[in-house]
């Protein structure tokens, strides 16, 4: 009869198991097989044999799929505990989906953020600067009836508006506008103590005095309405100009000369004068004896000779551009004596002197007349 080795594989389907203990060493079984357990007697760990490695079926590497959090009996708890400065800061852009950051501090660094009180502190220190006023009156207003315009501007309701001089002094101070007929209240950022010092200043937006500037100089004594507040024109709105007609352009915001005719010409270096007619007291040439044509006057040329060669003619330019020259004089130099000559008007330009006999450069000195 044949003999079962139990070491072999028991088919066990549905056979309940009792106190089955895998091999327990300090060392893997040698040759296992796929699924063969084993328990390890040094980490008492029960492990598996998955073709390649001795795996505890406990290792979360090995664990997949989803847990979902209403499991994680903690989770909750243990995450909403750490503050957020204990996070990784983020990288980019954080919303707040429309909310407000509550309860924080005032900032120390350039890059804190900073909170509305501080904001407002530092709005209210920097010499009591205000938001633009619609308007400035310099006359009385009755605040308990309010006209329909203040400072020449029609005011709507929930506008604001300076007053400066109150027939009550005490009244003088930037109100809010209700309605015609309406009464002013002062507006909130104008109506405590210490919202107006000296040295409070408010622009103003329209009217007589758009784009003024008004300080205020009085010293505070209270919540306004109790002292009087003394308002100053601190500085004016920007200036008008208009150009005159007179040679002078205005496009926009730039000024130009107007040039009268094409003998003014104006570049970036300046004006300048071309060449102007006789009719507008020039002379219409550019040079001398285009000059002395034009006005019809004559010119005069004076030189000492080069020397002379008896019967022979010395050509002289004199450049008057005429042929009309008066007979020309030859002086002697050194007596003064006028010494007769033979002259040719040889161009415009050139005049020709011959003498009988032989002289020395410089020995005379010519004049011609045309």
């Amino acid at each position: 009869m044949a003999v079962t080795d139990f070491r072999d594989s028991l088919k066990l389907n549905k056979l309940p198991v009792r106190g089955l203990v895998p091999e327990t060493s300090s060392s893997p079984p040698s040759a296992p097989v796929e699924g063969q357990l084993w328990t390890d007697s040094v980490n008492h760990v029960l492990k598996f044999w998955n073709l390649t490695v001795w795996k505890n079926p406990l290792d979360r590497s090995d664990h997949t799929g989803t847990q979902v959090s209403s499991t994680i009996s903690d989770l909750a708890p243990t995450v909403k505990g750490y503050r957020l400065d204990e996070f990784t800061a983020p990288s980019a852009a954080v919303s707040f989906n429309g909310q407000r950051a509550t309860n924080g501090a005032d900032p120390t660094a350039a890059s804190d953020l900073a909170t509305k009180s501080y904001v407002d502190n530092a709005r209210a220190g920097i010499a009591g600067v205000k938001d633009p006023v619609r308007a400035v009156s310099a006359v009385n207003v009755n605040l308990s009836s309010l006209p329909a315009s203040v400072g020449g501007v029609t005011l709507a309701n929930g506008d604001s508006f300076l007053t400066t001089a109150q027939t009550t002094g005490t009244q003088n101070g930037i109100y809010t506008y209700s309605s015609t007929g309406g009464a002013a209240t002062r507006r909130t950022d104008s109506d405590a103590t210490g919202e107006i010092l000296d040295g409070t200043m408010v622009a103003v937006a329209e009217g007589t005095d758009a784009g003024s500037q008004y300080i205020q100089t009085a010293t505070p004594s209270g919540a306004p309405g109790t002292w009087t507040q003394t308002w100053v024109k601190f500085s004016t709105g920007g200036q008008t100009y208009t150009a005159d007609g007179n040679g002078i352009e205005l496009s926009g915001t730039t000024f130009s000369l107007e040039l009268a005719d094409a003998t003014l010409t104006k570049s970036a270096t300046g004006l300048t004068v071309g060449l102007v007619s006789v009719a507008k007291g020039g002379t219409g040439a550019t040079t001398a004896a285009g000059a002395r044509g034009a006005l019809g006057t004559v010119g005069k040329y004076t030189a000492n000779v080069g020397a002379l060669t008896g019967g022979t003619s010395l050509n002289i330019a004199h450049n008057l551009n005429t042929l009309d020259v008066l007979e020309p004089s030859l002086r002697e130099i050194s007596s003064g004596e006028l010494v007769a000559a033979r002259f040719v008007v040889v161009d415009a330009n050139t005049v020709s002197v011959t003498t009988a006999a032989s002289y020395a450069v410089d020995t005379f000195r010519i004049t011609v007349v045309g």
